[in-house]
């Protein structure tokens, strides 16, 4: 049986949920990891694209053996705020890092906001259980250059500023897309509330269903 959990999913088990998991996945089903994803959001930007470049130059993703390979993608020559992305490593390897402009592909051409993602597989390596429990440890220490990485970080922020940035993305495009329709619309139904009458619909856009983590204190996950 293959068992995937996407990030929405792990965003709603607790923290003390995972230690349960990874205890009754490896010693009651005998399992393994197969591929694991560990990210570390930076939201002031300190560590930027631009600074993980500079970090691939100097070596520091070399984590013993030859120097990874390295991929870019996005505007680099002139950077258009829709945001870039830096790879180093291959899948095919087992391990790879990809650092990203993760407000900018929100919708925030202003964003700081940079998201520090480890995938490891099971390629020529064994993925231990702990990974589900100390994550934030494990992406500091896959390179030299992601030991800054192992602070407090508290899901329910990525899931705040997530929804605040698409938020304000969607209202944006809306405005191009009918500001001047509905300015149109206020002048012939005479008033807002009639304007809103024939417009508003229930529910909310698909992508601001974002699951809201269980309560806690902030904690390295």
């Amino acid at each position: 049986m293959w068992l995937s959990l996407p990030g929405a999913a792990c965003t709603l088990i607790p923290l003390e949920g995972w230690t349960a998991l990874s205890i009754y996945f490896s010693e009651h089903l005998n399992a393994k990891i197969t591929r694991w994803d560990g990210a570390v959001d930076d939201y002031d930007g300190l560590h930027s694209v631009d600074w993980a470049v500079s970090q691939f130059k100097a070596g520091h993703f070399t984590a013993g053996g030859n120097k990874p390979s390295c991929n870019q993608r996005g505007n680099w020559i002139e950077p258009d705020g829709r945001g870039r992305t830096f790879y180093v490593g291959k899948r095919e390897n087992g391990k790879l890092i990809r650092i990203y402009e993760k407000g900018k592909q929100l919708g925030d051409p202003n964003s700081p906001w940079v998201r520090w993602e480890v995938e490891l597989h099971n390629t020529r390596r064994v993925i231990p259980w702990d990974v589900l429990t100390r994550p934030g440890q494990y992406v500091a220490g896959a390179y030299p250059s992601t030991r800054w990485a192992h602070k407090e970080s508290c899901r329910i922020k990525t899931a705040q500023k997530t929804e605040e940035i698409t938020y304000d993305s969607l209202t944006h495009y809306a405005r191009q897309g009918y500001g001047k329709h509905l300015n149109v619309m206020f002048k012939k139904e005479g008033s807002a509330e009639k304007v809103m009458e024939r417009l508003v619909r229930e529910g909310r856009p698909a992508r601001l269903e974002i699951p809201s983590p269980p309560e806690q204190s902030p904690e390295d996950n």
